[in-house]
């Protein structure tokens, strides 16, 4: 998803203009380090975040549309996933921009930050008590387009606030964020598996309380009220969205690698749900706490792996190297899975895969910044390849039921062999894709 641009003209949402124009604290750049509270706060309202959002995608979804319509679960998922990933698609980089022309006595950000999180909450608790499919996708769009409102904003703040020399560490942190988020999500999950509504509302109340704990309380910015406000165009934003391929080759090779890379992994993970209960035949009253098994198996495994693909990346002095030994053995983990006719054999699965996609990870950003060669549309070309991680979220539940529904190898009356072999398949697409750029080894 896309960090919004951030504007040039700023103020403390607390501040007079001419005591803020004395004070070099409160320049569009930061210079003043932040304390380790401040990191802190910020840090957990991102993690909160993740936690709120994420759990349904890993987990309770699948839950709630098996508890709806237990009968059509596969396509249904489908159909809430695409819609909700489509409306990502747009909201993050739309209400980022929308944040950055906002005028308020309350600040830039802080009105999009805490009326995201209260709206987001309220789709999340219309999923829960949804008693039909229609309403359950409603609830689901207002979570995605609130809670992305609340990303363009909240990942603003981090050049907003945080000084240049303090970046590293907080976008670190920032990292970790998401893998955590969905171990501690399905965890919780997993200990009230009992209640399906207590399994959103929880999360959902955890994220939110980590939100209004920042966002009411941090000390945000404004516009200067003399700043001129152009009108916000259609144009505008379209053009947001994209960066010729054919002119330049690398950024557009790059691009389909990780479009490609990331495609095969959502396409892998996104069903597990599903699988363990019309593949595996799992009860549905245990899938929580196995899911929490596998997001465990999967995340730490990514992790540790993440920081061992850095530093192999830069001993073999090859980027491409790494992607190929990454979707390899990313591949490997989703052939396991396709064949895996119990857990255990699943969670070796899900295990390999996740070394793969810890290995690939650790050099995913750092391949879109070898390909980027104007510094003048630096964020925007950086905007541009986040698409590449959130669109494979709108294809999978496209193409997915078409593979489910093919007749060989399928299990359960669905074709999750298919599924997991296509998305290894996938992966090894997005590794190919990278031999023909000349900008890094």
């Amino acid at each position: 998803m896309t960090p919004p641009s951030t504007p040039t003209d700023l103020r403390p949402a607390d501040e007079e203009p001419a005591a803020a124009a004395e004070d070099p604290r409160f320049s569009a750049t930061p210079t003043a380090p932040v304390s380790a509270f401040f990191m802190a706060r910020y840090t957990f309202a991102y993690f909160g975040m993740w936690v709120a959002l994420m759990t349904p995608i890993s987990l309770t979804l699948g839950v709630r549309v098996k508890q709806v319509a237990p009968d059509d679960a596969a396509a249904l998922l489908s159909l809430v996933l695409g819609v909700g990933s489509a409306l990502a698609v747009f909201c993050n980089p739309f209400f980022g921009k929308l944040s950055d022309r906002t005028r308020s006595r309350f600040g830039m950000r802080r009105p999009w930050i805490v009326g995201g999180a209260l709206l987001g909450t309220i789709g999340l608790a219309l999923v829960a008590l949804a008693p039909n499919i229609p309403l359950l996708v409603v609830g689901w769009a207002i979570t995605q387009g609130s809670f992305n409102a609340v990303l363009g904003a909240l990942t603003a703040a981090l050049p907003d606030q945080i000084p240049s020399s303090q970046r590293g560490k907080v976008s670190g942190l920032m990292g970790l964020s998401g893998p955590l988020g969905i171990v501690c999500g399905t965890f919780v999950t997993s200990q009230v598996s009992h209640s399906v509504v207590l399994m959103f509302l929880i999360p959902a109340g955890f994220g939110l309380a980590a939100l209004l704990s920042f966002g009411l309380t941090f000390r945000d910015r404004r516009l200067h009220p003399d700043h001129p406000l152009p009108p916000y165009r259609i144009g505008e934003f379209l053009r947001s969205f994209w960066v010729n391929p054919l002119r330049r080759t690398d950024y557009g090779w790059a691009w389909f690698s990780r479009l490609f890379m990331n495609w095969g992994y959502a396409t892998g993970m996104s069903y597990q749900v599903l699988f363990l209960t019309d593949g595996l035949n799992v009860e549905l009253a245990a899938v929580a706490g196995l899911v929490f098994l596998s997001s465990t198996a999967l995340q730490a495994t990514a992790v540790v792996c993440s920081g061992f693909g850095g530093w192999l990346s830069d001993r073999l002095g090859s980027r491409k190297t790494v992607v190929w030994i990454a979707a390899v053995i990313l591949a490997a983990g989703l052939g396991v899975i396709a064949f895996a006719g119990s857990f255990t054999m699943f969670i070796v699965g899900v295990t390999i895969a996740g070394i793969g996609q810890g290995l690939y990870v650790a050099v995913e950003l750092a391949i879109v910044a070898e390909v980027i060669t104007d510094e003048t549309t630096a964020a925007r070309d950086f905007g541009v390849s986040n698409i590449g991680n959130t669109l494979p979220q709108t294809l999978v539940p496209a193409v997915a039921p078409l593979v489910l529904a093919l007749p060989l190898l399928g299990s359960g009356g669905e074709n999750f062999t298919a599924l997991f072999l296509l998305g290894g398949a996938l992966t090894l697409i997005g590794a190919v894709l990278l031999v023909p750029v000349r900008a890094f080894r």
